[in-house]
């Protein structure tokens, strides 16, 4: 693997993986700077050039103060790590998240609203959250307040791109309503 720049300078082991969802999400509603709070992130570089088709490029994330560590893996170093994996039809940026979670022993959080490749990286063992999680564990680390969160919940739902189900949306409400 290759470690790309990193908006701080900074080096050492990234403590959380990110697929391409979250980050959008979090950036669509000025969310973006939640993430500080998770430590150094790694982005596949497929992952950094989805972001960037969409208007997101490392600028946003230094504005955020948020450290991310772009990710290269090539063919062969993949090929290793997903050597005797079985793989669901998931997209190539997601394969690279899946590589980089299993090289490091599925031992990171892993940031996905990918349905397909949550259950991948649950079925080994890894801790998944999607941007609804990831303002959760803000509002329960007490980094972000009550009214936060619901701003953030009804900006998810109603101005970003995350498509939930009519059921998990219903989930959500009454989650929240449960909440201290």
């Amino acid at each position: 693997m290759r470690y790309g720049a990193t908006s701080s300078g900074a080096s050492g082991v990234a403590e959380a993986i990110a697929d391409t969802g979250p980050i959008l999400h979090l950036h669509e509603i000025g969310q973006l700077s939640i993430l500080t709070s998770l430590g150094p992130v790694a982005l596949p570089d497929l992952v950094l050039e989805e972001l960037a088709h969409r208007g997101i490029d490392i600028s946003d994330f230094q504005s955020a103060g948020v450290e991310v560590r772009s990710e290269i893996l090539d063919s062969a170093q993949l090929e290793s790590i997903l050597q005797g994996t079985d793989l669901p039809q998931i997209q190539p940026a997601d394969i690279r998240v899946f590589a980089l979670a299993k090289a490091g022993e599925f031992a990171q959080l892993v940031l996905t609203d990918d349905l397909a490749l949550r259950r991948l990286l649950e079925n080994h063992g890894a801790e998944v959250v999607g941007s609804v999680g990831v303002l959760l564990r803000a509002y329960k680390d007490g980094r972000i307040v009550r009214a936060t969160l619901d701003r953030s919940v009804d900006a998810l739902l109603r101005q970003s791109s995350l498509h939930l189900s009519r059921a998990f949306r219903v989930y959500l409400r009454s989650l929240l309503e449960n909440l201290p």
